[in-house]
């Protein structure tokens, strides 16, 4: 794959997380909060993205957008997840999160520092994976409606389901394939921008479910 096509698959990748943002914040103040952020979370996706494509045409490792990013994604992924699903577990989800966050940071600046903080995903990429596996054990305990294909949380929770357990396998080997082998990843990171497209699309379906929700309500 040409560095070229990468940056295609980069543009469209992109282009859809524009389009989650946008899309989520139509009727916004109609929203549940788990929904208004998930908002915040498709606008920080797209601050992130193009804050890491100005870095690398500015010839500054793009790498530093990307590590912030992925310290501040789980302390809004966990705030979704305690407000969809039952507002328990609060200090458990709290503690999860304030250590990852203190590791996100310290591996940021004192271990894996301008290289792809791939530590950081993988940790990151494990907590919320476990997050879908108890929102999936939530919904079969408490079924909270029989039309599980109208739920929000369930195509979201679905999009991270495909993105963190699709690129898992990806994170782990990061830091062996560019330190090691001396591998540009333009393969391995159009699988990651592929599959973070179908995360966003699922997102979208999600949004757009929600709209529907909130028609049909009012109507």
């Amino acid at each position: 794959m040409t560095l070229e096509q990468f940056h295609i698959i980069s543009y469209i990748q992109i282009g859809i997380y524009i389009l989650g943002a946008v899309f989520s914040f139509i009727q916004f103040q109609k929203r549940e909060m788990y929904i208004k952020l998930m908002g915040v979370f498709c606008l920080t996706s797209v601050i992130g993205d193009l804050s890491s494509f100005l870095l690398f045409y500015l010839k500054i490792n793009p790498n530093y957008a990307a590590s912030v990013f992925n310290i501040m994604a789980l302390p809004i992924v966990s705030s979704i997840y305690y407000l969809a699903i039952d507002r328990n577990h609060k200090r458990i989800i709290i503690g999860v999160t304030a250590l990852y966050f203190l590791f996100g940071i310290i591996n940021f600046l004192v271990i894996q520092k301008k290289d792809i903080n791939s530590y950081t995903l993988i940790m990151l990429s494990i907590i919320i994976i476990l997050y879908c596996l108890y929102y999936f054990y939530w919904l079969l305990k408490e079924l909270p409606t029989m039309h599980l294909h109208r739920l929000p949380m369930f195509w979201i929770n679905s999009a991270f389901m495909v993105y963190f357990s699709g690129n898992l396998f990806l994170f782990v080997f990061t830091s062996y394939l560019v330190n090691v082998l001396n591998n540009n990843l333009l393969v391995y990171w159009s699988l990651h921008n592929f599959l973070g497209m179908i995360e966003f699309s699922l997102i979208i379906f999600s949004l757009w479910m929600d709209l529907q929700n909130i028609k049909s309500h009012s109507s």
